[in-house]
């Protein structure tokens, strides 16, 4: 059962190009769905110390703003994880153990009776974690266990293995951009904040967030205002200033001119 599981999550990430979101998504449907697995989120450790949210799936995260970023100080199963690089089982909920005191007010959306986070290594380090809730009452063992740590050592090198291809391939230019990250940065050059994106493309703000971080990169970017900037100053690249602002070209064709 394990096996099959873990083989189908990796031809997955191997065959089809998924956003972290996605990713998500086929891990709660598909590689847990034994564990009927309510919500999933990603985590990552920043150059800050912090931990910040990077993506989900079941879980709307603006109804949780105040957990997209955080100290990694601050005492939470996530953190816990994260410092100790070990695997945190909470099977209280909805009653949190008195040691997270932090979230013990938190109200889920959905039934939850476990709570668990998987730290996600690289080279022995802990870059992040994902976390599942379950409506069921999960009992620690190890196979679901390893079956956390094969899922969490698979994302590592699918993030990475991507962010090593981008590096080789993806020169500072309009052309690296997607029509889907080309829409993005106009609606960044509108001032339009990532949730107003979301709305507008419907799409999760966490997909905006990562799309909006890879454009930072391609672009060599450093923020928003920038990135304003950048888009005004090379409009007529984009094959859109004989039209409004907010329209795109009709091909990628027109990109390259």
């Amino acid at each position: 059962m394990i096996n099959a599981r873990i083989a189908e999550f990796a031809s997955h990430l191997a065959n089809y190009e998924l956003t972290e979101d996605e990713i998500c998504q086929f891990i709660a449907e598909n590689t847990l769905s034994h564990l009927q697995v309510q919500g999933i989120f990603l985590t990552e450790i920043t150059n800050r110390q912090t931990a910040r949210a990077r993506a989900s799936f079941g879980i709307d995260q603006t109804n949780f703003p105040e957990w997209q970023e955080f100290p990694i100080e601050w005492k939470l199963p996530v953190t816990d994880a994260l410092s100790e690089k070990r695997l945190v089982w909470v099977t209280s909920l909805p009653e949190w153990p008195e040691e997270y005191p932090l979230v013990a007010q938190v109200e889920f959306p959905f039934p939850v009776r476990t709570h668990i986070v998987t730290p996600i290594l690289r080279f022995n380090d802990s870059v992040g974690c994902f976390g599942i809730f379950s409506k069921l009452e999960l009992t620690p063992d190890e196979e679901t266990e390893l079956l956390l740590q094969t899922i969490g050592h698979l994302i590592s090198l699918n993030i990475y293995r991507k962010e090593r291809e981008r590096a080789k391939k993806e020169s500072p230019n309009v052309t690296s951009l997607t029509d889907r990250q080309v829409e993005i940065l106009v609606h960044i050059s509108e001032k339009k904040t990532n949730i107003e994106i979301a709305d507008i493309m419907g799409y999760s703000e966490s997909t905006i967030r990562q799309e909006t971080i890879r454009i930072f990169e391609k672009l060599h970017l450093s923020g928003r205002n920038e990135a304003r900037r950048y888009f005004l100053e090379n409009k007529d690249r984009f094959g859109i200033s004989a039209r409004s602002k907010g329209e795109l070209p009709s091909s990628r064709e027109e990109f390259a001119h």
